[in-house]
């Protein structure tokens, strides 16, 4: 892994950043289609799309604070201002309520937004996840013996046992009795993450979505809910209520609200003009 690309004077580029960079632009690409395929204003797009950003890097980093909050009242600057910590989930839930509140104003039925909305969320995390494996950011997983386990020995949170104490006490627990590596394999959780945002899109693309009940915005909520529910059991994150970790809390919202959300689009799409019942893979 990379973290760190090269440097401009007193800038540094780091590749967490760039693909972070590469994973919004494409998302904005793939949005921009979808509303121009279907007749919405691209104007409100771009508004949507810095309400995009600056919610998911902020509730991100509230997400992250809210999971380490012992380490955040130790050392609060340190935790705000860290080129490393985010926890997207919470990117995600605060640019829900930020877009939501500017799709009302515009007076555009939020269902159909949200429909058109998803394939480029889906398109920018998949992108997103890969910039975790080329800084080696510690989203990474536990430690495992996997034929596809990942080392980080130069990333930013570093797999080397000797400058990570935390991972080596966990592979400790998970491994009792057994010497611990000097660079400790881990699940690469963010790969994990990535393929399978990778097959959601396609499905949100490829499959004959009616836009305007919302189906296709349900089915990504329970598809992103239930894949990093599951993928949270092996990875690092703190146990916060019933044994699960906040996001996994968060992640049963996103499955109950995209449930919900299904269950009404029959009758929502049975409400909209005949017009507007376009086939997205039309």
């Amino acid at each position: 892994m990379y973290p760190y690309l090269f440097k401009i004077g007193p800038l540094t580029i780091g590749s967490y950043g760039v693909l972070l960079a590469i994973a919004f632009f494409s998302a904005f690409m793939v949005i921009n289609w979808q509303f121009r395929k279907h007749g919405c204003d691209e104007e409100l797009a771009w508004d949507l799309h810095f309400l995009a950003i600056f919610g998911g890097m902020v509730g991100s980093r509230l997400m992250h604070i809210i999971e380490n909050f012992r380490e955040f009242l130790s050392d609060p600057m340190a935790m705000i201002f860290t080129t490393t910590g985010f926890s997207v989930l919470g990117g995600y839930v605060l640019a829900l309520l930020l877009c939501t509140f500017r799709v009302r104003y515009a007076g555009q039925p939020f269902f159909k937004i949200a429909d058109l909305y998803v394939p480029g969320m889906a398109v920018g995390y998949s992108i997103g996840r890969l910039g975790c494996i080329a800084a080696g950011d510690g989203c990474y997983g536990l430690p495992c013996k996997l034929p596809w386990a990942m080392n980080f020995p130069n990333g930013l949170v570093t797999t080397l046992s000797a400058k990570n104490l935390s991972l080596a006490a966990t592979y400790q627990r998970l491994f009792p009795g057994e010497p611990v590596p000097v660079d400790i394999g881990v699940h690469p959780t963010p790969l994990y993450e990535s393929l399978s945002t990778f097959v959601l899109l396609m499905i949100l693309l490829l499959v004959g979505w009616r836009v305007g009940g919302g189906r296709r915005f349900a089915f990504f909520l329970i598809w992103f809910g239930v894949s990093r529910f599951l993928v949270e059991f092996i990875r690092l994150n703190p146990i916060v209520l019933w044994g699960l970790s906040s996001s996994q809390l968060v992640s049963i919202f996103f499955v109950a609200a995209g449930v919900i959300i299904m269950a009404g689009s029959k009758a929502r799409l049975a409400a909209l003009p005949e017009t507007n019942q376009q086939s997205v893979g039309d």
